[in-house]
């Protein structure tokens, strides 16, 4: 396993590349960035800063991430149907091995030196972020205006 180094706005970054998450068609916004990781930003002491935060973190260009949250931390869960090409783009064999995950957004543009906490941010739940973490491939499911997907209070993946 060969590591990779990256200097981005947490300072820098080793990146085991079995760690790598490939988007093939990229995230909306964000099409010619494939390659990605995740991570969680680490204080002095090495302890996550945030139980909130997930930072998604592009490896074809270090100035790029997005951060994003389990969803029912802020009381989401999916019901998701996918379509047989979203199967095969995720390379996905079981609902289990699907990690799904949302973008967030701080309320006030300001944002202070102090993390922030759940009731400073919001969650995109009309885009949800899928992750194959097996095959550790992913995709951005957009939700809104489709027929075949609802936000509901349980997990399934029906594929």
């Amino acid at each position: 396993m060969s590591e990779i180094k990256l200097n981005t706005r947490f300072g820098e970054l080793s990146i085991d590349s079995s760690k790598i998450i490939t988007f093939p068609k990229g995230i909306p916004g964000f099409e010619n960035y494939t390659r990605w990781t995740l991570f969680h930003e680490l204080n002095e002491k090495g302890e996550p800063v945030s139980g909130v935060v997930i930072h998604l973190q592009s490896l074809d260009d270090a100035n790029v991430s997005l951060p994003l949250t389990e969803p029912n931390l802020f009381g989401f869960n999916f019901e998701l149907v996918l379509t047989d090409s979203e199967v095969a783009d995720l390379k996905l064999e079981s609902s289990h091995d699907i990690l799904v995950l949302t973008t967030l957004s701080a309320k006030n543009a300001a944002q202070g030196a102090a993390p922030l906490s759940p009731e400073d941010m919001y969650t995109n739940i009309s885009a949800p972020i899928l992750i194959n973490i097996k095959s550790r491939v992913g995709m951005q499911k957009i939700l809104v205006g489709k027929k075949d997907s609802k936000v509901v209070f349980r997990t399934t993946i029906e594929v």
